[in-house]
């Protein structure tokens, strides 16, 4: 994943949890390069 405050490409997942359905994936996770936090969903 690419950061959108520095564009950095060295993350780290936090936390990873699966929705009710079981369908996507919710990550959060944290920039290596500013300690940007964001969210991503994976199917």
């Amino acid at each position: 994943m690419r950061c959108s405050k520095c564009d950095c490409q060295e993350d780290k997942v936090i936390d990873s949890r699966t929705s009710r359905e079981g369908a996507t994936i919710r990550r959060r996770r944290e920039c290596l390069g500013c300690g940007h936090r964001y969210t991503t969903y994976e199917e």
